[in-house]
């Protein structure tokens, strides 16, 4: 999978999740950018990434999902690892 693959599935994500345009989704979209990413919103978030990618957050992983480059690079971090 392609970056821009991935970029595209995770914009798709935020877009459906919060109401977004996918081009208004970019380097600064956060939870402190998106009026509706609330604590709620956030864990549906984390479970809606792990279906689409077929992959598991570690606690960790899960708080830090708060933009979209960290959500970006978690999620390659995880589909290079799987490929390795």
């Amino acid at each position: 999978m392609t970056e821009d693959d991935v970029d595209a599935r995770v914009r798709s994500i935020l877009s459906d999740m919060f109401g977004l345009d996918s081009d208004e989704i970019n380097q600064n979209t956060s939870s402190d950018t998106v009026e509706k990413w609330d604590s709620l919103q956030h864990l549906t978030l984390v479970l809606s990434l792990e279906e689409e990618f077929g992959i598991q957050l570690d606690d960790e992983e899960t708080l830090a999902v708060v933009s979209f480059p960290l959500i970006t690079t978690i999620i390659r971090d995880h589909l290079k690892t799987a490929e390795s």
